[in-house]
């Protein structure tokens, strides 16, 4: 036979191959599934190349039943095949394959096992270890005098063998009678049988006059429980001191869970031989949820049927009127005619998810208390004293926590952020806490996160935090210099970067980007002294020779060191040296006019974008604002008057188009943003733009970030718009109304080729009073 012709049979025999795997994928899924869908599963499980599409051929032939009933010794083009059925919306027709171990099955299997195809985690923790008995490699499961010993030899030890009662052999016990006497794994009862409410057939729990009734099914008499006072169905029965538990209060055994190894509520799980699962960590099966339509594991299940955790949460934490009695409860029912019914309503009186504190209808946490009133008690063990009250200075960081708007995200904070445990430590060692208290700890994020939370809640005054930043950073820098250095720095830096940065804060002008500007300097003069130590020299005989050879090798370091020059110079530290200016280059970024007239109608008129989005655009747009000054604006600069609405940008009013003025009003009026914590009742000087938390405003580059993401450029835009503003009005007017220097506005209207005459005409308007509000691009 020519090599050609093996060649064709071997094409005909992987085409054949690949029909009957797309035919059997038809034939388990029905009409539903196409011949083409069914070859785009096999893609994307990576089962339709020559090679694993011949090993699942053969797989099914062996095994056809494989796919309702996998085995777990299965390859992992079988489960990536499981899978992708289960995307595809098929995964009904199809039986998902659990860890061997675990019993899991929301993740993947990679990893085969002797037991069968096992996850990560439960691989990685079963590893096998040598036995101190057989030599060999294996699960261990005890250890004797000698070592550990393995699986087998555990069920061989005569430790562990015990006398069945029933066929007096010496097994491993499975069951024990009430007498003691232990059972093997043949002789040990496992009766079965149909429910008579669900149809199951399943282990019977207990036999009613009906008939036998499985675990689910069974519901006890109601009787006292003596946790919550009610006439309830018990879960739990009076034992060792402990009272009746019902349903509803009762949280499951206590114990170490073999997955996260923490000690919590959970079960035994009989499918894994009685290991012990929290309830997160639970196997749970998944079926399709009643209320989304989605395939999922099971989160719960109530008289409206099976949920998914997404739909729990949804329901559990925001109660609605309930369509009988009209009372806002969690919704757990559903009528025939489709109305929503709650727990009591619909006959499960345990699922009324009421707070035990303060009667909220849902939103339960733990031991029956919402989110919000267990807020109350975390914060009270964190934050109280030993008499166990807290301070008067945080009981308003307390009230703000407890109204914020997202109460699961801080029981997170509090459960997991350092941020919360260095607060409590706050609150242990000192009776109040102050700035300097917070200024004597490392300056790390935590640090300032905490202090801005104290400032925004009113536990702390306002303060120029910037200045305050730098003071703290240049005293840290010149502390860890060398003495020959710091006899030079910190006189530059005290009296003459903060000194300027303190004046700079007394106008309200000293923003984050200029103390970034000012430690730059700082950092330049010291790389500038280092530099003159390593070629050992000195400042008071350094030439200009020196200098620029260091300007030539450090070229991005100019601008930072001609404040330093020109400080040593004017002290005479140094020769006369002067730092050449960089020579300015003319703006060349621009937008055309279509370009730019369709960016400001996006601004304005398309509700898709972000509010945050529209306003900065169309600040930039209009009125040439770059971002550090949009930041800054805060509410308390727009105001509405019989003529319109103003915004004042610098020292004098602008009237604003009429969309924009709505966009800024809905900003300024609407609660929380984009922190948990909402804002203090008093507005006044709110940021318009706020940060995390709202007494600080979003960061300049976060706006240019945002504004990028949604197409729209700043540097281009805010070009266009000074060069559309100088071409219509005077440069005196523009540095009125946009707050900028009356040389730059001189500077772009002679880019624009704009001439002095219209200056003088406009010397002589009124509109040139720095009074008089302009009404200037109204439109």
């Amino acid at each position: 036979m020519s090599r050609q012709q093996t060649r064709e049979i071997r094409q005909r025999e992987l085409a054949e191959a690949r029909a009957r795997n797309i035919a059997r994928l038809q034939q388990a899924a029905g009409p539903a599934l196409s011949a083409s869908a069914a070859q785009e599963i096999l893609e994307q499980a990576r089962a339709w190349a020559p090679t694993p599409a011949r090993a699942l051929d053969r797989y099914f032939a062996e095994d056809p039943d494989a796919l309702a009933n996998p085995s777990p010794h299965c390859s992992g083009t079988f489960v990536r095949l499981l899978r992708q059925m289960d995307v595809a919306g098929h995964g009904d027709a199809v039986t998902q394959l659990c860890c061997a171990v675990c019993g899991r099955a929301d993740g993947t299997l990679p990893r085969p096992t002797p037991a069968g195809r096992c996850c990560h985690w439960c691989a990685d923790r079963h590893k096998k270890r040598l036995c101190a008995r057989c030599n060999k490699e294996g699960r261990i499961l005890a250890r004797r005098p000698e070592g550990p010993i393995c699986q087998s030899c555990y069920r061989r030890d005569p430790q562990v063998l015990t006398e069945c009662a029933e066929c007096s052999r010496r097994r491993l016990p499975t069951v024990r009678r009430e007498d003691g006497s232990a059972l093997c794994q043949n002789c040990a009862p496992a009766p079965e049988r149909e429910c008579v409410r669900c149809g199951a057939v399943r282990r019977t729990w207990a036999f009613t006059a009906a008939g036998p009734v499985c675990d689910r099914c069974y519901k006890p008499a109601p009787r006292f429980c003596g946790i919550c006072g009610e006439i309830r169905p018990i879960q739990a029965r009076a034992v060792d001191g402990q009272p009746d538990i019902c349903e509803g209060c009762y949280r499951g055994p206590l114990g170490e869970c073999v997955v996260c190894r923490r000690q919590r509520h959970g079960r035994h799980v009989r499918a894994l031989d009685g290991a012990f699962h929290c309830y997160s960590c639970g196997p749970r099966p998944s079926r399709r949820c009643d209320d989304c339509g989605e395939m999922k594991p099971v989160k719960a299940t109530w008289p409206i049927g099976t949920l998914c955790g997404t739909c729990y949460h949804r329901r559990s934490r925001n109660p609605a009127p309930c369509s009988r009695c009209g009372t806002d409860h969690v919704l757990v029912g559903r009528t025939p005619d489709g109305g929503e019914l709650c727990g009591p309503c619909s006959g499960a009186n345990h699922l009324a998810f009421a707070c035990r504190r303060c009667g909220f209808p849902g939103d339960i946490y733990a031991d029956g208390t919402c989110t919000r009133c267990m807020i109350t008690v975390r914060l009270t063990d964190l934050l109280s004293g030993e008499d166990g009250a807290i301070s008067p200075q945080l009981r308003s960081l307390v009230d703000a926590l407890g109204r914020a708007e997202r109460p699961w995200s801080v029981l997170e904070w509090l459960r997991e952020s350092p941020a919360a445990q260095l607060l409590a430590a706050l609150a242990t060692d000192h009776t109040e806490i102050s700035h300097d208290v917070l200024d004597a700890l490392p300056q790390d994020r935590n640090t300032r996160y905490i202090r801005e939370v104290l400032v925004a809640t009113g536990a702390l005054p306002q303060r120029q935090e910037n200045l305050a930043r730098l003071e703290l950073w240049v005293k840290k820098t010149v502390e860890n210099l060398p003495s020959h250095q710091a006899r030079i720095i910190r006189p530059f830096a005290e009296w003459n970067v903060v000194r300027d940065a303190r004046r700079r804060a007394i106008r309200g002008r000293y923003t984050s980007n200029a103390a970034a500007g000012d430690r730059h300097d700082v950092r330049v003069a010291i790389e500038f002294l280092t530099w003159l130590d390593v070629h050992e020299l000195k400042l008071d005989t350094a030439g200009q020779e020196d200098l620029d050879l260091w300007l030539t090798t450090h070229p991005t370091r100019r601008r930072g060191l001609a404040s330093f020059i020109r400080w040593t110079t004017a002290r005479r530290l140094t020769s006369k040296l002067t730092v050449p200016p960089r020579p300015k280059t003319l703006p060349s970024r621009f937008l055309d006019e279509d370009e730019y007239s369709e960016q400001l109608r996006r601004c304005l008129n398309d509700d898709t974008l972000p509010l945050e989005v529209r306003i900065a655009g169309a600040l930039i747009r209009l009125y040439a604002l770059p971002a550090t000054r949009i930041v800054e604006l805060t509410t308390d600069r727009f105001h509405r008057e019989d003529d319109g609405a103003y915004l004042t940008l610098d020292r004098n009013p602008v009237l604003l188009p009429p969309r924009l003025a709505q966009l800024i009003e809905q900003q300024a009026t609407r609660p929380g943003h984009a922190s948990t914590l909402r804002q203090r009742g008093d507005d006044e000087g709110r940021f318009l733009l706020p940060g995390r938390p709202p007494s600080r405003p979003r960061s300049a580059a976060s706006i240019h970030s945002l504004m990028n993401q949604y197409g729209l450029p700043v540097l281009s835009a805010r070009n266009t718009a000074m060069i559309e503003a100088v071409a219509d009005l005077p440069p005196i007017v523009v540095a009125d109304l946009f707050g900028i220097h009356p040389n730059t506005a001189h500077s772009w209207a002679q880019y624009a080729q704009d001439s002095w005459a219209d200056y003088l005409a406009a010397c002589q308007n009124p509109l040139c009073q720095p009074w008089v509000r302009h009404p200037a691009l109204s439109g």
